[in-house]
């Protein structure tokens, strides 16, 4: 089946577009997710079914073969989870807002330019799937001639956004779009790897996570689990971006 690549502005979208194109009524998603993500199934008033996830971030139970099940691709690290769920489940949406570069697999995919690059918005959708509406475009607009973000601009961004999860989808803004051209994605890809491995070789030996990057894995932050020396139990204590 034709594959067909829609550029919307956020992820979220991407998720909202997906249960409108495929008709769902109800999706299985993790617990631990981000809160957005829920909120935007809710909005296509769409049933959820959380589940929770093992130490390797791998879905704790089994679905049902016609299950509509949303993994996310956790901290871009879990590339052979997606691979074994993909062939085992024929309607796996792949959320790979934390890998812009892993390829497309299962019934729709999509990732987050936003997150990887100095860009405002955006978003591709892998689907076989086109809806006929049509959707308005993301109007973010920059007087920087580079086409490069201020701090400050990236904070009012974000609050705009954040005012926005109410709204409509949109498309990808032509800022975005302008920006995303002028990037040498190969490069950048080639640095964050790069970046990971310096974080990884200083803090593998206390990291509670046992993390081994495939070929497809372009990590989107250093997810670092350490034990408490009192108690004994483990928690998150930070997440590096690797930029």
């Amino acid at each position: 089946m034709e594959r067909h690549t829609v550029k919307l502005n956020l992820a979220r979208n991407c998720l909202r577009y997906v249960i409108k194109a495929y008709g769902i009524e109800e999706l299985h998603m993790p617990y631990y997710i981000c809160p957005t993500l829920y909120k935007a199934v809710r909005k296509e008033n769409c049933r959820i079914k959380f589940y929770h996830i093992d130490k390797n971030f791998y879905p704790a139970k089994d679905f049902s073969p016609n299950a509509y099940i949303l993994y996310p691709n956790y901290f871009g690290i879990c590339a052979d989870n997606v691979f074994k769920l993909a062939a085992k489940y024929k309607n796996l949406i792949v959320d790979n807002a934390h890998n812009f570069y892993m390829p497309d697999i299962g019934l729709a995919s999509f990732c987050s330019l936003r997150k990887f690059f100095n860009v405002t918005d955006g978003a591709f959708l892998y689907t076989s799937k086109i809806l006929a509406e049509k959707f308005p475009k993301d109007e973010f607009r920059s007087e920087k001639i580079n086409g490069k973000l201020s701090y400050e601009e990236f904070v009012n961004n974000e609050q705009r956004l954040e005012r926005d999860e109410h709204e409509e989808i949109k498309t990808i803004s032509d800022f975005t779009r302008e920006t995303f051209a002028q990037i040498d994605i190969e490069k950048a890809g080639k640095q964050r790897l790069e970046k990971f491995r310096q974080y990884h070789k200083k803090y593998h030996k206390t990291n509670e996570l046992l993390i081994k990057l495939t070929k497809y894995d372009v990590p989107f932050v250093y997810p670092y689990l350490i034990k408490d020396e009192t108690t004994g139990k483990t928690f998150e204590q930070n997440r590096t971006p690797v930029i």
